[in-house]
């Protein structure tokens, strides 16, 4: 049996003198006008609790609204994304903390329902855990991900202190993973499991194989660099169909958002790897540093892109904003250049894996 219920938070309503109603989805800026009765705003009230179709006919005879008319106006306020609609029993109280987000993506309850299960029941693996890696997974902790693993062989030291906040003084010396382990789990409660296995070019078998019970891994590290590691590791995680987020850079005042990869669905890191403009490896390679620094507004703009796609990734809600493809931005600016790619069908890396299209693809 359908259930209706409404998008609580993202719904204002409002009567004007020449009696229309007036919806504004908080979450946007539009306003949508219906020529109604002044009975539609305690319709609305009434669906703040979900309701099957049932419950809504005998609302309906109470209030003097024939049914040809109650099912016009479901329909209108479904394709308008006011109402959630689906017929999965329904036991979320609208308490979630992804709840608001996710509902605003979608009208199918359904849907939502499978989102939430999705989430409930993933895992992300983190390669990195200082500037951006710590913050994203402070970020997905909060946001209610149940499980974490954090992979990095550094300490804390007192240069990070200044922006990787995360680390307090009296951790210095200590291993990253086990102070961000620590903090999170008490925060947060989540389940969280450390690596601290060195990422060379021979990836190492333990990582490969706890990589392999991740939903997406995000790539996060900067040594040797973002560019290298993710020649390392990426080819593992294609061949193996897990989604991926190469974690980008900053530097100065640009940040780069590197790019997100679904097996199957984009093209991988080897497809993108022309859009790097770097120049070709050679058989002896070295990352010569120069003068570097962090400045934390570029941090979070990065870690920011990283979350939203990692929520669409794993919900299959939305289509993720960096697939096929990357974005410098210029913070003295305030503007994205874009860099598109595409799946390159003769790659040697995904060009065999099966062809799949999600329904944010379509």
């Amino acid at each position: 049996m359908s259930t209706y219920w409404l998008k609580q938070p993202d719904v204002q309503v409002e009567e004007t003198e020449q009696g229309q109603i007036i919806c504004t989805l908080l979450n946007r800026s539009e306003t949508i006008v219906y020529e109604s009765m002044s009975v539609f705003i305690n319709f609305l009230t009434y669906l703040q609790q979900p309701r099957n179709f049932e419950e809504l006919l005998v609302w309906g005879e109470q209030n003097e609204i024939t049914k040809e008319m109650l099912v016009e106006t479901l329909q209108t306020l479904v394709n308008d994304k006011i109402l959630l609609t689906g017929n999965q029993p329904w036991n979320l109280t609208g308490e979630s903390r992804l709840w608001s987000y996710l509902a605003a993506q979608t009208s199918s309850l359904d849907q939502l329902l499978d989102s939430e299960r999705a989430w409930c029941s993933s895992r992300v693996g983190i390669i990195g855990v200082g500037g951006v890696g710590s913050r994203v997974a402070h970020e997905l902790a909060a946001m209610g991900i149940p499980s974490l693993i954090l992979i990095d062989h550094d300490n804390v030291s007192t240069h990070n202190l200044t922006h990787q906040s995360l680390y307090p003084k009296n951790t210095v010396g200590e291993l990253k993973v086990n102070v961000l382990k620590n903090i999170l789990h008490h925060r947060y409660g989540t389940l969280i499991e450390t690596v601290h296995d060195p990422i060379t070019q021979d990836i190492s078998a333990n990582i490969l194989e706890k990589l392999k019970t991740c939903s997406v891994v995000i790539l996060c590290a900067d040594e040797p660099s973002v560019d290298t590691l993710a020649d390392w590791i990426t080819p593992h995680l294609t061949k193996n169909n897990i989604a991926h987020i190469v974690g980008g850079g900053y530097h100065g005042h640009s940040t780069s958002t590197g790019t997100t990869v679904i097996p199957g669905v984009t093209g991988c890191w080897k497809c993108y790897d022309s859009l790097v403009e770097r120049k070709d490896m050679h058989s002896v390679y070295q990352h010569i540093r120069g003068i570097s620094g962090s400045f934390n507004p570029l941090i979070q703009i990065l870690v920011s892109f990283i979350i939203s796609d990692t929520v669409a990734v794993i919900t299959n809600l939305t289509r993720p904003l960096l697939v096929n493809g990357m974005g410098d931005f210029d913070l003295e600016t305030g503007k994205f250049k874009w860099r598109p790619g595409s799946r390159n069908e003769n790659c040697d890396w995904c060009a065999n894996i099966p062809k799949s299209y999600p329904s944010f693809m379509k």
